[in-house]
């Protein structure tokens, strides 16, 4: 047991240590001076935050913010200057490495957590305006600027003058830790080479112009679809096109379902190819559509209750898979289908071999992209298209890079990219279960018009007939989604000629539809493709192109083949400025109605005009059928 005290020894102890402090203090009263090894800093002293912020500015570090707020940090290191974000691990470690050499001891985490502090504030506030930062692709002063991710931080300048490696390009870009050095491309290269590793079954123009547009920022990029079956090398061709656009480390993408990753590693890449993709959900597919056009998504910042994170991105894509995956008649509209054909196993190599001998091309490869591209750039203000499809800023590039790929392969570009439009418009309707069974139900009609909750009723009345499930979620829920449905294939369906028009206003009775399937007119005089006119269906430069009232465009394709009986025929069609067309009395100026109808009887036409196409689901039965 403690031994307790009586009240007198209670009392010395306290006289005694008294004393004690009181023999410490000098004559005056005054306290001791601190002792060396204490930690309370003396007047005058400077806080290590204080010494690094001495330091920092000794740099000639800059501080700005980007275009949605997100801060950076210009860093002069030997003859360039490196941009690091200033919440990054890299920057940290760069204050870190200046306060050591400055003074020869570590810092303390709370003085790193100060000057970031008042870093941000500058980069803010100090400048007001902001900095837009781009990856890998940029614009700049009507230049294009590539950079090449190596050490000496060099960038590509491509104007219509020419390309060069700039030594110290302006503040353009942003990198990250994935990101490889690119190799330096040769003057006078070949783009062709790439042929020699993608084993393109046909649209190669196509395929070469849609990688050279890989280079152009700022624009919508067409995504690209490669499909084809088992060793076709489709893994290959996606990693040696990354190695082109956007050298990485990772040579190919895992496409998620997980939004935040995806988003992450739509801000971090320019070129994303998606490998081995067997299948694409409605949300992601979405945000493919916005990331390929452009668009922006907003998430909030982990471990914090408000405050969010903006990601904005137009960026390159490619998916490939043994089939064509993109099934939703928006993706669709954005993509361009390349098919791979199977590698013979004569012709096989060993991947070492193929990857060296690609290594050993790929200078002259890029430079070829780059001296193609410096020629696009100064012929595309006087590229002019009669029409845009919905990739109408990627169309009109490609035709400026296909001129000058080779004389004429412009019109190859758009013919091309024409032919994979109608085949992609095909599988959009295919693979929509109300496309499908609005195109049957028109099938015998030539129009019809009613409420929309009596053509849902139709709809689903038929689905059975052709193994859809009315339950399933693809198919609308009630006749309000049916609406909103129709809405979005009107496009998909007009390509196969049947137009949908929502009656306007609503009476007592519900909303009312209109849906027309106009005969198809048999062409009375064929129009022949001559070097007078072979624009017509491309270039707007020459006469041909200023006809105009034209019933069908030459390029509008045309619908399921139903049996003519009709043909009306414009009166007010001008071709007297075509040439190599032979002119029809029916189309010249006659007065009259407004339509001069020609009657055609059935004896007229050949018999194979009078038997429809197939449906694609008949044409996949009788393929089963075959097959057994």
């Amino acid at each position: 047991m403690p031994i307790e005290l009586n009240h007198t020894q209670k009392a010395e102890k306290l006289i005694n240590r008294l004393s004690e402090e009181t023999a410490q203090l000098d004559p005056q009263g005054k306290a001791p001076p601190q002792k060396k090894d204490e930690k309370a800093p003396t007047e005058g002293k400077k806080s290590q935050a204080e010494m690094l912020m001495n330091l920092v500015d000794m740099t000639d570090a800059g501080f700005f913010h980007s275009n949605i707020k997100e801060l950076y940090a210009t860093i002069p290191v030997e003859s360039h200057v490196e941009v690091l974000p200033l919440m990054s691990r890299d920057f940290e470690i760069w204050l870190n490495s200046l306060f050591y050499k400055g003074h020869g001891k570590p810092i303390s985490k709370d003085a790193i957590k100060q000057v970031i502090g008042v870093l941000s504030a500058k980069a803010l506030f100090d400048n007001p305006d902001p900095v837009k930062l781009s990856v890998r692709v940029a614009e700049h002063d009507g230049a294009f600027w590539y950079d090449l991710t190596n050490g000496d931080w060099q960038a590509v300048k491509i104007t219509k003058d020419g390309w060069a490696v700039m030594d110290n390009p302006p503040i353009l870009f942003e990198r990250y830790r994935h990101q490889i050095r690119q190799t330096k491309p040769n003057i006078g290269g070949n783009i062709n080479k790439i042929l020699k590793y993608v084993n393109i079954k046909e649209n190669k123009t196509l395929f070469l112009c849609w990688l050279v547009s890989c280079f152009v920022p700022n624009i919508p990029h067409a995504i690209l679809i490669i499909h084809g079956e088992k060793g076709a090398a489709k893994s290959t061709a996606s990693a040696m096109t990354k190695s082109l656009i956007d050298p990485s480390a990772l040579d190919t993408l895992t496409l998620s379902n997980d939004q935040r990753t995806l988003v992450v590693s739509l801000q971090q890449h320019w070129y994303l190819p998606f490998d081995n993709v067997s299948f694409i959900n409605e949300e992601v597919s979405d945000t493919l559509c916005r990331a390929s056009t452009g668009g922006a998504m907003q998430q909030r910042k982990l471990n914090t209750n408000a405050e969010d994170t903006l990601f904005i991105f137009r960026k390159c894509i490619a998916i490939n898979g043994i089939h064509n995956v993109a099934t939703r008649a928006d993706l669709l509209d954005r993509s361009i289908l390349i098919e791979l054909m199977r590698i013979k196993d004569s012709n096989r190599r060993e991947l070492s071999e193929v990857t060296a001998s690609f290594e050993a091309d790929k200078a002259d490869i890029l430079g070829g992209i780059f001296d193609t591209l410096v020629k696009a750039m100064a012929v595309y203000p006087t590229i002019q298209l009669q029409s845009f499809p919905r990739m109408a800023d990627f169309s009109r590039w490609g035709y400026a890079i296909g001129e000058e790929l080779g004389e004429g392969l412009g019109q190859i570009f758009l013919d091309e990219f024409n032919g994979i439009r109608l085949i992609q418009n095909e599988e959009a309707i295919a693979n929509d279960p109300v496309a499908t069974l609005i195109v049957e139900f028109m099938q015998n009609r030539d129009s019809w018009y009613g409420r929309y909750s009596d053509l849902y009723k139709k709809l689903e009345d038929m689905a059975d007939d052709y193994g859809i499930n009315p339950k399933h979620k693809s198919f609308p829920a009630d006749p309000t989604r049916l609406s909103r449905k129709i809405t979005s294939l009107k496009s998909n369906l007009e390509n196969v000629g049947i137009f949908c028009e929502r009656e306007e206003g609503r009476n007592k009775h519900g909303q009312h539809l209109f849906i027309s399937r106009p005969k198809l007119a048999t062409p009375a005089t064929p129009v022949t493709q001559t070097a007078e006119n072979q624009g017509f269906h491309g270039v707007a430069n020459n006469e041909a192109n200023k006809a105009e009232n034209l019933d069908t465009p030459l390029d509008t394709p045309l619908p399921y083949p139903q049996k003519p009986h009709k043909i009306g025929l414009s009166n007010d069609c001008d071709v007297s400025g075509v040439t190599g067309v032979a002119k029809n009395p029916l189309l010249t100026k006659s007065g009259g109605d407004w339509f001069t109808v020609c009657e055609v009887s059935d004896d007229e036409i050949p018999p194979e005009f009078l038997k429809p196409t197939p449906s694609p689901q008949e044409k996949q039965a009788e393929q089963v059928q075959l097959a057994l």
